[in-house]
């Protein structure tokens, strides 16, 4: 049976979620966008996973029209703070993050 997200998602689940999915790479999937994002901010694949595993929710959750969960997660990366945003959804084997985009915050927040 596949799992379902609880409506409304409240902050405290999101970040279960999130965390719990963080550690299973293979359920994380990212935009073509987000991958842009990336290589020009010089943001890697583990900064994000990290973020995903370790950062607070500063945005969110919100739904989008699409029926997905969007939230927007802050970590710190060798002294820069970094954000992901990423949209919580569900698929035939279970609940799923993609990463819509990431962001780069020059200085201290």
């Amino acid at each position: 049976m596949t799992p379902i997200l609880p409506f409304p998602l409240l902050p405290h689940k999101a970040l279960e979620i999130v965390r719990s999915l963080s550690t299973r790479s293979e359920r994380v999937f990212y935009t073509q966008h987000a991958r842009s994002r990336m290589v020009e901010r010089g943001i890697t694949v583990p900064c994000v996973m990290g973020c995903l595993a370790k950062g607070r929710i500063v945005e969110g959750p919100m739904l989008n029209p699409g029926g997905d969960w969007k939230v927007t997660m802050s970590w710190f990366r060798a002294g820069s703070p970094i954000q992901v945003v990423a949209a919580l959804d569900i698929d035939q084997d279970g609940t799923f993050i993609v990463v819509v985009t990431t962001i780069l915050r020059k200085g201290t927040p």
